[in-house]
């Protein structure tokens, strides 16, 4: 069994590693590719009219002098470090998980007056770097901030690599029992910044996610089953690991199901990278559009 173990996550390795050399990033689209969440669109523009041109045209040449890019790759780092600023802007909590959007970050803080601007613009008040870039990032954190992602925004092949892969780690039960039970102004006071302007947004944002817990049921049974079908098939070496490491993940393969990342998320595919219902770096149940290339780290 040791062996079996051991020959997987090589199998898993060199497929990750063929991802990784052979990742082209896509042309990213032209909004934050939100989702239809009221008040979401507003947040949004709210956040783009903030950033000044000149101030960004700055950043963008800072930051190509001191880092070597992949063509179209800052333009999807500069994506999700705004989707970034939007989920402060309505979380109470918002841990920072990727290396490359935090770098992105720093440079944009080196412009010391710019990004006060900026800040006072977007949230009436300075945004404090605050990362959270451990090499073991704290499960729980991770989880949860996995699911409002996936509320919030349409995840395509370059969001997964530039986050090194969504839903490795399952929500919370505890949180997902708050979710199923509790009303939904008790979870906008635990969970979100009441005080925010865009509390209807949070409102919205905390029904959805409210309808997606109950959709999450005892998979026990079909856990087992599942297991016993994908070792014996060896289709799919990512899923493979699953079992061996945590049931948990099966329940939360399920949960995001639910919230339809996939491939068929949109029908504006081809300018941008592809849905996908894989994790990190499985390809065989991803599909990519014309013009883009696969995930992985």
């Amino acid at each position: 069994m040791v062996w079996l173990l051991l020959l997987i996550v090589i199998i898993w390795s060199i497929l990750c590693l063929r991802k990784k050399l052979s990742l082209k990033f896509g042309l990213s689209p032209k909004s934050l590719d939100i989702k239809p969440v009221k008040g979401l669109k507003k947040l949004s523009d709210h956040l783009e009219k903030s950033l000044s041109s000149s101030y960004m045209g700055n950043v963008e040449e800072r930051v190509r002098k001191e880092v070597k890019l992949k063509e179209n790759e800052y333009s999807w780092r500069l994506l999700d470090l705004k989707r970034y600023f939007i989920m402060t802007s309505l979380l109470k909590e918002s841990p920072m998980f990727s290396e490359k959007v935090d770098g992105l970050w720093h440079q944009m803080l080196m412009f010391t007056r710019e990004y006060d601007d900026f800040s006072k613009k977007y949230l009436g008040s300075t945004l404090h770097h605050s990362p959270n870039l451990k090499k073991s990032p704290e499960p729980d954190l991770r989880g949860f901030f996995d699911w409002v992602y996936g509320e919030l925004f349409f995840i395509r092949q370059e969001n997964i690599h530039i986050y090194k892969g969504f839903y490795r780690f399952p929500v919370p039960q505890n949180i997902i029992d708050d979710f199923k039970n509790l009303p939904e102004n008790e979870l906008a006071d635990l969970y979100f910044k009441r005080d925010s302007q865009y509390i209807n947004t949070v409102l919205a944002l905390v029904s959805a996610m409210k309808k997606s817990a109950k959709k999450v049921k005892s998979y026990e049974r079909k856990v087992i089953q599942e297991m016993m079908r994908k070792r014996k098939e060896q289709q799919n070496y990512n899923a493979m690991l699953v079992p061996f490491l945590s049931v948990s993940y099966f329940h939360y393969d399920e949960f995001a199901s639910y919230m339809k990342i996939s491939s068929k998320i949109s029908s504006s595919c081809t300018s941008c990278g592809s849905g996908s219902s894989c994790s990190s770096c499985s390809s065989s149940s991803c599909s990519s559009c014309s013009s883009c290339g696969g995930g992985g780290d």
